[in-house]
């Protein structure tokens, strides 16, 4: 019998990795049309799954949006509605969350047992969408990721590349630090996960994910800038403005302890900074064929 996983969104940068990775999987892949399912109707997501009866949910639906303003609804009434379906077709649920739920103590390194204290719009819908699933679904794991980068989307990277490229000048906070993640590194280890649950793992829970390789906000953006010059793809000179102050809006640390990630399932972290050429001749390479298309 074959594994039936429904990842829920394809469209975002972080659905697409995802996607991606799975494809490379023997799972069959659930990935429902709008024609097949209404994602704001939780009768018409209870046919669906009860109709194909996935043998588990990927959810990174509404994460994306869940960073900017006035996009975190999507982000909490998925997971209103999954909450409600898994509990009563006992699916299990893997949920991708972020470290914005986290407060203003200071830690350097935020524990899967740290409570969460958010500071911001975001952190307050992530926060709200792992209660409301940890309280209704027995078999979950919400996954909590650092600062997510690549060569898609909205993120650290790809705002400092345009920036840079422009030779514009980039203000960065020193006192901010975290660990960047690659959106393939952040779908490898929610895929890890999902084989070994196919396996047979029975490890649910809150569970981080961060590369092993922690850094300030200046010093990634000072690495990114270093590599620009090198590969001489800068045509005008950009500075970097730092702001040496502690924000009020946003954890301090994005570092997220991995302990339970590496101890139930055997996953190793990675570092950022052999996939940062890549990612910026990928983003380079997606510029180039958005200018050819206007």
């Amino acid at each position: 019998m074959s594994f039936k996983l429904l990842l829920t969104d394809v469209t975002s940068p972080l659905g697409k990795a995802l996607e991606h990775e799975l494809e490379r999987e023997p799972f069959k892949l659930l990935v429902p049309a709008a024609a097949e399912l209404d994602w704001s109707d939780v009768q018409s997501l209870k046919t669906y799954l009860q109709k194909h009866q996935p043998d588990l949910i990927v959810n990174c639906r509404g994460w994306e949006e869940a960073f900017y303003s006035g996009g975190q609804a999507a982000l909490i009434n998925t997971a209103r509605e999954l909450a409600q379906a898994c509990a009563e077709v006992q699916i299990p649920l893997i949920h991708l969350s972020s470290y914005t739920v986290f407060g203003g103590d200071g830690k350097g390194t935020h524990s899967e047992k740290d409570p969460v204290a958010p500071l911001n719009d975001s952190g307050r819908a992530f926060a709200e969408a792992e209660q409301v699933i940890a309280a209704s679904v027995p078999k979950h794991i919400i996954l909590r990721l650092s600062w997510v980068i690549g060569a898609y989307g909205d993120n650290l990277l790809t705002r400092l590349l345009s920036s840079f490229l422009a030779g514009a000048s980039v203000t960065v906070n020193r006192r901010l630090r975290g660990a960047p993640t690659a959106l393939s590194d952040a779908a490898r280890v929610a895929v890890a996960m999902s084989k070994q649950i196919y396996c047979g793992a029975d490890n649910w829970g809150v569970m981080h994910y961060c590369s092993s390789d922690a850094c300030t906000e200046d010093e990634f953006a000072e690495q990114l800038l270093q590599l620009l010059i090198q590969q001489q793809l800068l045509t005008a000179e950009p500075s970097i403005s730092l702001v040496d102050s502690d924000p009020t809006d946003e954890p301090l640390s994005a570092i997220l302890g991995c302990r339970r990630a590496r101890d139930y399932f055997g996953i190793q972290a990675r570092s950022w900074r052999p996939s940062l050429l890549p990612l910026v001749k990928q983003w380079l390479h997606n510029r180039e064929q958005i200018k050819a298309a206007q």
